[in-house]
């Protein structure tokens, strides 16, 4: 999208077809939407005509005990245009299968002619010199290439051969062991074309399943095919797991006709984030640089957000208008944000794994009743905050970085579930709609943006800074959004590609801050740059 050549090297055939990442984050869907992928992610997923409800049974014939009233997509849409929504976004998060999502990103992917995608290719060697990457690639055939580049993106999973080969290792928490979500997992992906028919409660999206000999998680991928992804644990000591289908039919409480598609082992109650982000010229993404136990849905849209953040740093750099010193800012920045997402996702399996579950919890009697009512207001008191984070997935700052020219303003609260709308330098851009009805994220450019707000233009001496130093700018004059000049606290904004405030304030040397922020200019400089006089 930024003009620069890229090969993308996977080991697989091609897209996955084992369902995982069943969430899709607001920022996630923000970044889909500047592609012209969120609609069409929601317009082809099975879920977009349901409520994503989720709901915790003994079984799911049984008893239910305490259930979490979430909005099907077309809600949550219309819930983001109501005056005081805790989702100030455009695109609220997505129930949907990874399965439905890559072949849109794959499709997007070939829409540019200088992306180069090449299947069943897999990396065996790497080694750097201070000019480039080589890579060693091995086809399907055995036969091997050599690939020369100026980066190396690690994109390349939890096993991650360039994480090995540039010496960095994963640190934290390794396999908490819990009743439940901690431990060996598995994940076997399913039609059973009845099950929908079988159901005694409403509708739900995702079912726990909580019982004194077996824990498990039940997601409804496709109601109408009949298509869903079932989890449980696996025993601790490794003996032999139950087959699938004993398990379906303990969890349903019946017999439940079934076909399994895939099956895939995993580990849950991990919390790792790798040493260093980048070692030279190559660098780390995803669960190459974080793996994440699932609670929370925060693994693949921590990966996404690592994506967007690097990519106009490359960008920058290799065309020239960025300081090789802005590449070091991925780490800076991406680094803390992945220690604060794996540790709320484990703090919530933790929260999974301690809910009592009394011994007598599906009888018919007072002490049945009384196991029940123990694990309903377990569940009561923190399950929603598990599937509703509006401060996790908007409310991050840079503030630290040394891309940031700090304004001096207070430090926004970071709660995990409330999120205060800032536009304090390093945070997320608040989103607010224009007048008119526009998404303020729609008139952002895909460099830089300065968005002035005073009532005349006056950003011509930006227009000329940026034009000398070839920074990508463009100007949005927005004299009539009152609702964003309320929050902004100043009249000019300048606004990174990744949507995030670089700067605020109504003067300034336009050239000397878009040195600092495009890596051009030592932080130690900054101090004469903050909102200082333009608070």
């Amino acid at each position: 999208m930024r003009g620069v050549p890229a090969v993308l090297l996977g080991d697989s055939a091609g897209v996955s077809t084992h369902p995982k990442a069943n969430t899709h984050g607001a920022r996630s869907m923000e970044i889909y939407r500047r592609h012209g992928l969120s609609d069409r992610l929601r317009e082809r997923s099975p879920s977009k005509d349901y409520r994503t409800d989720v709901a915790y049974y003994t079984r799911l014939l049984g008893h239910e005990l305490h259930r979490v009233s979430l909005p099907s997509s077309g809600e949550a849409i219309a819930e983001t245009r109501q005056p005081g929504t805790r989702w100030p976004t455009p695109e609220p998060q997505f129930r949907s299968s990874q399965l439905v999502l890559e072949p849109l990103l794959l499709e997007r992917a070939r829409q540019f002619p200088i992306v180069d995608i090449r299947f069943n290719q897999r990396v065996v060697g790497l080694a750097q010199d201070a000019a480039g990457v080589d890579l060693e690639v091995e086809g399907a055939d055995d036969e091997r290439k050599s690939i020369r580049a100026d980066y190396v993106v690690g994109a390349d999973g939890g096993r991650s051969f360039v994480r090995q080969a540039i010496g960095t290792r994963l640190l934290g928490e390794g396999g908490l062991e819990l009743d439940f979500m901690g431990g060996r997992m598995q994940a076997t992906y399913f039609r059973a074309p009845g099950l929908e028919a079988m159901r005694r409660h409403p509708h739900a999206w995702q079912q726990w399943f909580i019982l004194p000999h077996l824990r498990a998680l039940l997601l409804t991928l496709d109601p109408d095919g009949g298509l869903y992804l079932l989890h449980y644990q696996l025993p601790a000591d490794g003996t032999p797991a139950k087959p699938f289908q004993e398990v379906l039919d303990e969890v349903v409480g019946a017999p439940t006709p079934a076909q399994v598609i895939s099956s895939a082992d995993w580990r849950a109650g991990v919390s790792l984030v790798a040493e260093r982000f980048r070692i030279g010229r190559c660098f780390l993404a995803g669960d190459a640089a974080h793996l994440f136990t699932p609670t929370g849905g925060f693994g693949v849209n921590t990966g996404i957000e690592d994506a967007v953040n690097l990519a106009w740093k490359l960008a920058g750099v290799t065309q020239g208008w960025a300081g090789e010193a802005l590449l070091d800012t991925y780490e800076a920045e991406r680094k803390p944000t992945a220690l604060r997402n794996t540790s709320y996702a484990l703090t919530l399996a933790r929260r999974n794994g301690e809910c009592p579950v009394g011994a007598e919890i599906e009888a018919e009697t007072d002490a049945g009743a009384r196991a029940r009512a123990d694990a309903s207001r377990h569940l009561a008191a923190f399950a929603r905050w598990e599937f509703d984070t509006p401060g996790i997935q908007l409310g991050l700052s840079y503030r630290s970085s040394p891309a940031i020219i700090d304004d001096g303003a207070a430090a926004t609260p970071d709660d995990p579930t409330e999120y205060a709308a800032s536009a304090a330098a390093g945070q997320r851009l608040p989103h607010v709609w224009l007048p008119g009805g526009g998404s303020l994220y729609d008139r952002l450019g895909q460099g830089f943006t300065l968005i002035d707000l005073c009532e005349a233009v006056t950003g011509a001496g930006w227009r000329d800074a940026a034009a000398a130093r070839g920074v990508p700018l463009e100007i949005l004059h927005l004299p009539g959004a009152d609702e964003l000049r309320a929050l902004a606290g100043a009249e000019l904004l300048l606004v990174r590609p990744d949507q995030h405030i670089a700067w605020r304030g109504v003067s300034g040397d336009p050239g000397a801050i878009l040195d600092v922020v495009t890596g051009n200019q030592a932080a130690a400089t900054q101090s004469k740059l903050k909102l200082g006089e333009t608070a």
